[in-house]
């Protein structure tokens, strides 16, 4: 194809325009050693007659040559577009031309010209602020032979000299109490009503359920829970006997003790309050006998 490096193509002449069906035939008699095998269906595709092979001597792509695709790349290669600084350049020369032909006009100084009114300074002397009460003037003087005298300023009590002062008290000035005009306003609204709906379906319905099971011990928890279960209880209970004796019956120790000094007994329980009935508790036995839950130190009896 007379695509030979440095010979046929150099680094300033790098375009190599092939026909299509050259590389046709190359690929039908090379096959899969031709050197347009891999991009075989590219070449198949390309709508033009011609393709643009270009020398790639800074192996930006990795090979020595890449091929060109498409119709406008290759235009766009084979006839670049024109710079920005070629077409200032161009710009330039047109202006330039441009300005040679125009004619250089004299320069005119601006006449003066009357003024018309057009009612514009009755508006800004509508809206002008102007003083329309007349100034008080006050003139004081003092006499001559006073001028340049020495004078010493002392600390003096008002009170002490008559009419040494002027005073000004506040009053209400009749001509600002304007009277404020009453007016029957009256403001009502209605609400924009409106009705609304909203409905939802569900789109996927699924048949949801839940199972539990029990939980099951381990092997080493079992045995854990069996030993625990098999101490005897009853032997801590009885060797707790030396201390207290939870067997011991309050009920029947209530008996008076007369054997303290004194002479008087010494009584940990007595009945606090009694209520007697002839009927009810007859012929009952006494079968509980409970602390009060909410009174220290009183006991209750329920007959039976």
């Amino acid at each position: 194809f007379n695509c030979r490096v440095d010979e046929d193509v150099t680094e300033e002449n790098c375009f190599k325009i092939i026909k299509k069906e050259d590389i046709i035939q190359d690929l039908k008699r090379r096959a899969k050693i031709s050197d347009f095998y891999p991009i075989k269906n590219i070449i198949l595709e390309y709508p033009g007659e011609e393709l643009l092979v270009v020398l790639d001597a800074n192996f930006q792509y990795g090979q020595n040559f890449y091929l060109v695709a498409s119709e406008e790349a290759k235009e766009n290669l084979l006839k670049p577009p024109e710079t920005a600084e070629e077409k200032q350049e161009e710009s330039n020369e047109e202006e330039e031309n441009i300005e040679e032909t125009l004619e250089i006009q004299p320069y005119r100084p601006p006449v003066q010209k009357p003024w018309v009114s057009l009612g514009s300074e009755k508006e800004v002397e509508e809206e002008s602020v102007k003083d329309t009460v007349t100034k008080i003037k006050n003139m004081f003087s003092r006499v001559r032979k006073k001028f340049g005298a020495p004078i010493t300023f002392t600390d003096s009590n008002a009170s002490d000299v008559k009419n040494s002062y002027a005073e000004c008290t506040s009053y209400q000035d009749k001509t600002f109490s304007i009277k404020m005009l009453e007016k029957d306003v009256g403001v009502q609204m209605v609400p924009k009503v409106g009705e609304s709906s909203t409905q939802t379906k569900w789109t996927y319905p699924k048949n949801a359920a839940t199972q539990y099971f029990p939980r099951q011990l381990s092997d080493e928890e079992k045995e854990e829970l069996l030993t625990v279960l098999s101490k005897n209880r009853m032997e801590i209970a009885l060797q707790q006997n030396e201390i207290i004796n939870p067997f011991f019956d309050d009920w029947k120790a209530l008996a008076e003790d007369e054997s303290s000094s004194g002479g008087k007994p010494d009584v940990y329980l007595q009945a606090y309050q009694s209520f007697t009935d002839l009927r009810y508790p007859k012929d009952r036995t006494i079968s509980c006998v409970c602390w009060h839950p909410n009174i220290d130190g009183n006991a209750v009896k329920i007959l039976n």
